[in-house]
């Protein structure tokens, strides 16, 4: 394919624009790492630091996405994925998050720093970044696999992740998010306290709209005499699904579309943490929430070396319990039941995360 359309570093104006989209004037140092594989699990990225879990949990969930479809049912295709493989569905999750969801299937804006050695962390260091823009798929999916850009985002020790964060910023534009995606245009931004993603920056990757719900659809409050606001939620069935801790707390609702995505992947969500829950088996349905089955679990940030299979029974909650949502209940068991109602959740010899 042919190569991207370069353009200018960004000006001091662009690069305080873009800054205050992320919504911190200096990028935590925990976002400074590459997009890379650990020798924990053979499908999981690794997260180094505390922080940008968000991002890494959203990639993980679309690059697990990726295996599954490519998998023809095979278990060992995704649980004991090659270098080859995996390496090849990490570009293809990072390809459609960028190109097709925050893009629209139109475009994906890739910033290169102008040295590698450049560490963009803030705004005054955002001028070294230099857009590429790409016009397709398969153009952007070619390039992110040749350098520059292999070594810009894979590399361990690199900053692929904080240029994953400001591509996706720019690709979308920071009017887009502002003025058409978030609820409130003055509080809208990526990075929220203590370092941690928004809702709008997930929702931003998983459906390219940086919405700060996660019902269905849109939601209008007020009335016609004192004006309308209008909140937005899961704008169509989603590719990987949203299970949070907080709709376990009663303080959200996750709507059918995040908790019934068109493929079995989903991305949890535990106070300030997030990791994925994942089924390999081709007969599970994402959008039963009936039928038992058997999970797996990733932490990215918790250096798992033993595969974590639970299994899933739902409306057979443990006589012990009277919601599932108890105190002392797992966070991932409680927030497995938003979806599969009063389940009992067997972590089959495994610890139970608390």
């Amino acid at each position: 394919p042919p190569p991207p359309r370069g353009g200018e570093p960004l000006s001091a104006d662009e690069a305080e624009r873009l800054m205050a989209a992320v919504g911190t004037p200096q990028l935590p140092d925990a976002w400074k790492q590459g997009i890379f594989f650990a020798g924990y699990q053979p499908y999981g990225l690794q997260q180094v630091h505390g922080g940008p879990c968000g991002v890494l949990a959203v990639v993980q969930a679309f690059l697990l996405q990726v295996l599954l479809s490519a998998s023809g049912g095979a278990a060992e295709a995704v649980l004991e994925v090659d270098e080859k493989a995996r390496q090849e569905a990490l570009i293809e999750a990072l390809s459609a998050i960028l190109f097709r969801n925050a893009g629209d299937g139109k475009k994906a804006v890739v910033f290169v720093p102008s040295s590698a050695s450049a560490e963009p962390l803030n705004a005054s260091q955002l001028r070294c970044l230099q857009p590429a823009v790409f016009t397709s798929f398969e153009q952007l999916r070619y390039y992110l696999g040749q350098r520059p850009y292999r070594d810009l985002y894979f590399n361990p020790s690199g900053c692929g992740l904080a240029l994953l964060l400001y591509s996706l910023v720019w690709t979308r534009g920071v009017e887009g998010i502002r003025e058409r995606d978030a609820d409130d245009p003055n509080t809208a931004v990526m990075i929220g306290g203590h370092g941690y993603c928004t809702q709008e920056l997930v929702n931003l990757m998983v459906f390219g709209r940086a919405y700060s719900n996660v019902f269905n659809g849109t939601k209008r409050l007020g009335s016609a005499q004192d004006g309308w606001c209008v909140l937005q939620g899961a704008p169509r069935r989603a590719t990987v699904g949203f299970l949070s801790l907080f709709e376990a707390f009663k303080s959200i609702e996750v709507g059918s579309r995040l908790k019934g995505p068109t493929s079995s992947v989903w991305i949890v969500c535990a106070e300030s943490h997030y990791s994925v829950l994942f089924a390999v088996d081709p007969t599970v349905d994402p959008a039963d929430d009936t039928r038992p089955l058997d999970l797996y679990y990733f932490d990215q940030l918790a250096r798992q070396t033993e595969k974590i299979r639970l299994t899933v029974r739902p409306k057979q909650l443990p006589a012990h319990l009277t919601t599932g949502f108890e105190e002392g209940e797992s966070m991932i068991d409680r927030c497995i039941r938003t979806k599969w109602a009063e389940a009992s959740i067997d972590w089959n010899g495994t610890e139970p995360i608390l």
